[in-house]
């Protein structure tokens, strides 16, 4: 099992133009064991964007509107009150038709699409996307137009956005960076020599990042940041209540002492293989794994799978709680040659 964990941080972490120890975004493929997998899902029903109304308990194609082939990058869905949006790297931008249920393309700037799309965030109603190689782009008329926002970033490779306390954050391969919306520029939080910053999350008055260096948190008001989860590569992170979810490459930790400790939380979930995003909902906690949705409603139980309706060995890429409706993309139709989802 040892080689197995080498393979996948070895596919994970490499370099590619300026983007260093770059996460694994599935492709998205399908393939003839897909149409017989053992959630009776047809090859010509398998989507790339499903949805549950039931807080997981049932799954259903929520791709209509969307074209057949497209990507979709980690961090490429975002959510406010009113909107769910959606960033592919083939199309651009996607807003989802609450009325007609489905999703409706806004225009995108060629330069954009060519300077591959990954993260997106409504931030104070305006739409905002991140690219691998061109930095930050903003439309505040819903795709009619874009404006390129770098001003004051060092690194132009964006992995994920956040908002925490009405500010908007970004995580890039040098450092986190906040927006300051009066001088229309970005500030540096956080940043050391190739420092790559992948999640973003606060909890308890702190700012908590993931990092290719570890987790590092800080208080909210006052730049005092320390490294509390060292000598490990961390792709993601978020908060639920008072527990800290930190993603290593394969393996789930926890700490519920503001990051003091840490803890394993892999017990139901696939051995050695990550986890991509954490987050509550009615009181239970997802976690979107290789092959689909796991739960749990409390710290002591093992995670199960929550996965009816979806195709099998769905990875879970992006996860996302909207008004009672639960949301998940993937890029991928099936795991990767030696990868293996035992438990």
């Amino acid at each position: 099992m040892k080689n197995l964990t080498l393979i996948l941080l070895l596919t994970t972490l490499f370099a590619c133009g300026g983007q260093r120890n770059k996460t694994v975004e599935p492709e998205r493929k399908i393939s003839a064991s897909d149409s017989k997998n053992s959630n009776n899902t047809s090859a010509a029903d398998i989507g790339i964007v499903y949805f549950s109304n039931d807080n997981g308990s049932t799954w259903t194609n929520g791709s209509k509107g969307l074209p057949e082939k497209i990507t979709i990058g980690l961090g490429g869905i975002t959510v406010s009150p009113a909107l769910i949006g959606l960033a592919t790297k083939e199309n651009g931008v996607y807003l989802f038709d609450f009325k007609d249920s489905l999703w409706t393309s806004i225009s995108a700037s060629p330069q954009m699409i060519k300077n591959n799309i990954g993260a997106m965030t409504f931030y104070k109603n305006d739409i905002w996307v991140g690219t691998q190689h061109g930095g930050v782009y903003l439309s505040n008329d819903k795709g009619k137009s874009w404006t390129v926002k770098n001003s004051g970033l060092k690194d132009l490779t964006i992995r994920r956005f956040a908002e925490i306390d009405d500010k908007l954050f970004v995580a890039t391969n040098n450092g986190l960076y906040s927006y300051d919306d009066a001088s229309g520029k970005w500030e540096l939080e956080y940043g050391q020599i190739s420092l790559q910053v992948n999640g973003i999350t606060e909890s308890e008055g702190s700012i908590y990042v993931a990092t290719n260096q570890g987790v590092f948190k800080s208080e909210m008001k006052a730049k005092n940041w320390v490294k509390v989860f060292p000598d490990r590569s961390v792709h993601n992170i978020s908060s639920v209540d008072y527990t800290i979810y930190a993603m290593v490459y394969n393996e789930l930790f926890s700490s519920t002492d503001k990051g003091e400790s840490w803890h394993n939380i892999q017990n139901g979930l696939p051995k050695d293989l990550y986890t991509f995003n954490v987050i509550e909902s009615e009181n239970a906690v997802f976690a979107g794994q290789w092959d689909g949705i796991y739960a749990r409603t409390n710290s002591n139980e093992s995670w199960r799978l929550s996965s009816k309706g979806l195709p099998a060995n769905f990875a879970a890429t992006n996860l996302k709680s909207h008004n009672g409706l639960l949301i998940i993309t993937t890029s991928a139709r099936k795991l990767r040659s030696g990868m293996t989802i035992e438990k």
